[in-house]
């Protein structure tokens, strides 16, 4: 067992007999304590709570926030009424309570009648701030979040500084699945730059009913799958446009996106890149300003030729057209397309699926431009198990569907290659050779970010190339760790996992000599089959910057089960290049809705106006209600 169960318990424990020790001081049985919701009625039942407040204890964040509430109250209770006991029986209450319990002359007085004694300033305080975190809390986790668009992915429909209202019960809000949280943080405390979560807890998640499904060029919010080493619901929070729902047939043709062999436009506010040459960058800058362009991503540099600029830019049909007309533009607008036979593997240096691995030779030549075609799977829906579709789908079923499938000829070239190192020792001068096993560092937990970053490449092939590429200053630290990563495999796990590998396949009658004959073999949970159903959707993500998106062509599919919510509302926007708030604010954005066809004009007035009539028609009938009042008396 774990050493964080082992605390967990103990904590549990903790609490119960403290509560069990109250409770026999307030005339009830001491066991009641240790029956989930039963010791909550009961517990309810002393401090005179509604019977309702049960529901809240099963909300995950909400219910660390009600104990904390309960715990005070249960001090009060028994006159504890000092505000340095209610931090300790807070914080420490698996220790707190039981000491109180056993050490002091505890009488039950039940809840303090503040009608009598009056409130004092900290306990007014402290309740509305507990209330308004719960009800906040609630709202974040079941209805609308609020987000930050923080990269230039989705220009010009969503803008870098734009600050969103995100719907979670469009596509049915999730329970959260790591309850111990730091309420209103994701997944990193600001500044201290520490987790704000702990993993020690981590339960199923459920959706609840949903308003309606994902459909095509719908704006999703979703958790980036790649982050394995974070908690799905703690995951960073990416946000693109749908263009692929389950079972369609995605490719990219000569940049024009097609679905199920038909072509889809791109959004009238979806960008390209195009370049040109100019002899006046700065009147080009002047120009990226006036059209809320990224000016830190578009821009120009010197060419051979004397006094002349190529310069780079994202941008829709309108803003292209205008930008033909401008007397700084000297030539013609060159498309930026990725074409296969130019330039592989453009978008951070992979395309999905795996465009790296030899094995899946056709998605290798496949660009942003040039892409697919490619199926994206749908629940319920069985495809046949072929060395090209465990390749492609190799992260699916291992990452998502948590699927233990594996093909016989993985299995058996992984057996004579483990054998292989039996009599041999890895050192810092011959670790690049044995590439195939780099997914163990992530591993070390010593490695901290590095570990993390690295841990999010599923595939063994992957990591190889990429711990010998993508840290060149960090070589001799990686090097270093995995040499020691290797060798303890090899001393402590060697001789299991081989003898795992031989029983398995002799089970399924695979010669561990002929791997050849093993290549259309596949293992599902230990027996070969020719089939797999998928258990889950899968959504095809592109940002409307098309040229400029970290989406889907890279790092692949989005689970149903990391769908977040609906971008509905644009509440504030801001532009980073003017120094953000409050210099910098978009005026026309404010209050605007996002729909699949962009944003709505400015709402801004009609929102001021009736905040208005409502907060005077507020005042009208609260001095209504004391005029009636005072009558009455």
């Amino acid at each position: 067992m774990e050493l964080t169960t082992i605390i967990l318990i103990l904590m549990w424990l903790g609490i119960r007999v403290g509560l069990g020790l109250f409770f026999k001081k307030a005339d009830l049985a001491f066991w009641k304590a240790f029956v989930p919701i039963l010791s909550t009625l009961e517990w309810l039942k002393l401090i005179k709570k509604p019977k309702w407040w049960l529901l809240l204890s099963f909300v995950p964040v909400v219910n660390i926030v009600l104990g904390i509430g309960m715990i005070v109250e249960l001090l009060n209770c028994f006159h504890r009424r000092n505000p340095v006991e209610h931090v300790l029986g807070s914080v420490l209450g698996f220790v707190y309570l039981p000491y109180l319990a056993l050490t002091q002359d505890l009488e039950y007085a039940g809840p303090v009648n503040y009608n009598k004694f009056g409130k004092s300033k900290v306990r007014e305080w402290s309740e509305a701030i507990f209330f308004a975190v719960i009800a906040a809390t609630i709202i974040r986790t079941f209805t609308i979040e609020a987000f930050q668009i923080p990269t230039s992915s989705m220009e010009g429909t969503l803008l870098r500084g734009d600050f969103l209202f995100v719907s979670k019960v469009h596509y049915g809000a999730k329970t959260p699945k790591t309850p111990l949280a730091f309420p209103f943080m994701h997944h990193t405390m600001p500044i201290l730059e520490v987790p704000a979560y702990l993993d020690w807890i981590e339960l199923p998640s459920f959706r609840l009913p949903a308003l309606q499904d994902i459909e095509r060029n719908d704006i999703v919010v979703f958790n980036y799958p790649r982050e394995d080493y974070r908690p799905i619901d703690k995951r960073e929070h990416y946000i693109k446009r749908c263009v692929g729902v389950p079972g369609d047939e995605l490719a990219v043709v000569d940049g024009q996106l097609m679905v199920n062999g038909k072509p889809e436009k791109l959004a009238k506010t979806g960008q390209m890149s195009y370049s040109f040459n100019t002899r006046s960058p700065k009147s080009f800058g002047d120009w990226l300003h006036e059209n809320d362009l990224n000016e830190a991503e578009c821009g120009c540099y010197p060419t051979h030729q004397q006094g002349f600029y190529r310069c780079q830019v994202f941008g829709n049909e309108r803003m292209i057209k205008k930008l033909k007309s401008e007397s700084f533009v000297e030539g013609p607008l060159m498309d930026g397309k990725m074409r296969p036979w130019l330039m592989r593997n453009d978008m951070f240096g992979s395309i999905f699926p795996n465009s790296k691995s030899p094995i899946n030779s056709d998605s290798s030549k496949w660009t942003r431009d040039f892409y697919g075609p490619l199926w994206i799977p749908k629940e319920g829906e069985k495809i046949t198990l072929t060395e090209e579709n465990y390749q492609t789908y190799k992260r699916v079923f291992t990452a998502y569907e948590k699927a233990n499938i594996v093909s016989t000829k993985d299995l058996v070239n992984k057996y004579n290659y483990l054998k292989s190192l039996e009599n041999k020792d890895v050192s810092t001068g011959n670790w690049r050779v044995h590439n195939s096993l780099a997914y163990k560092i992530q591993d070390l937990h010593s490695f901290n970010s590095l570990s993390a970053e690295m841990s999010q490449w599923a595939d063994a092939y992957f990591m190889g190339n990429y711990v010998k590429t993508a840290f060149g200053e960090n070589e001799k630290k990686i090097k270093k760790a995995f040499t020691t990563v290797f060798n303890n495999y090899k001393n402590n796990e060697l001789k299991a996992e081989l003898a795992s590998i031989e029983k398995l396949l002799l089970e399924n009658n695979i010669d561990v000599k002929r791997p050849a004959e093993a290549e259309s073999l596949f293992l599902v949970d230990g027996k070969i089959q020719s089939e797999y159903t998928f258990k889950q959707d899968y959504y095809f993500m592109m940002g409307d910057n098309r040229h400029n998106s970290g989406d889907s062509r890279a790092w692949g599919f989005v689970p149903y089960d990391h769908v977040v919510g609906k971008a509905v509302f644009v509440w504030l926007s801001t532009d980073p290049d003017e120094g953000g708030f409050p210099g910098g604010i978009r005026w026309h954005r404010l209050c605007s809705f996002v729909s699949s066809d962009g944003l709505s004009r400015s709402f801004l007035w009609e929102f001021l106006i009736g905040g208005t009539i409502l907060y005077f028609a507020n005042k009208w009938w609260k001095k209504k209600k004391q005029a009636k009042k005072e009558l009455e008396s």
